[in-house]
């Protein structure tokens, strides 16, 4: 287990795709019509919900969780955005959670850390199920956890990365330095 902070982190995801996911979201938000825009927002809700993310050497789940938290935060402004009423378009809409932590993949070889990594994954998921909970208006029961993190004990040198997570399902491999591309 290797600590890494949230800056160095953020050194890391934020140009493999933060930057651009946020870049989209704000030419999204920026237009001025209600229905349209809506619309933009449900269809880059879906994209956020469709990337998925894998760590070969997770350790305790730093990459891993605060990506999560970064897609989360992003999607309750996006949801936000779409519950509002507009005076002109009409009513506000229900809005769903999408971004989920079966999105995100990791191995790590000390069993320990494997627990880590799944447990701070669920209290993120927490946290941001319940900043969700003021936006929506709606209460999910989070217990009994239902969500599982695909977070494997093993060697990555050993392990066969496609038994994790399968190719055609990641978008990005992250980690720390240099475990960082786009796929």
């Amino acid at each position: 287990m290797h600590y890494t902070s949230i800056e160095n982190i953020h050194k890391v995801i934020d140009p493999l795709f933060l930057d651009e996911l946020k870049k989209e979201y704000a030419a999204i938000c920026e237009m001025k019509q209600f229905r349209p825009r809506r619309r933009k927002l449900g269809a880059f809700q879906d994209k956020l919900a469709s990337l998925a993310f894998f760590d070969p050497a997770c350790g305790s789940g730093n990459f891993l969780t605060e990506t999560y938290l970064s897609l989360r935060k992003l999607e309750n402004d996006l949801m936000r955005r779409m519950v509002a009423k507009d005076e002109t378009e009409g009513e506000a809409i229900v809005a769903e959670i999408k971004v989920h932590i079966g999105q995100f993949y990791g191995i790590e070889i000390n069993d320990f850390a494997v627990s880590v990594a799944k447990t701070a994954l669920w209290i993120a998921e927490s946290q941001m199920m319940n900043a969700t909970e003021s936006i929506t208006g709606a209460t999910d029961d989070f217990l009994p956890l239902k969500t599982n993190a695909a977070i494997v004990e093993g060697n990555a040198l050993r392990v066969d990365w496609k038994s994790v997570a399968p190719p055609e399902k990641i978008s990005y491999v992250m980690g720390n330095p240099p475990l960082s591309i786009s796929a």
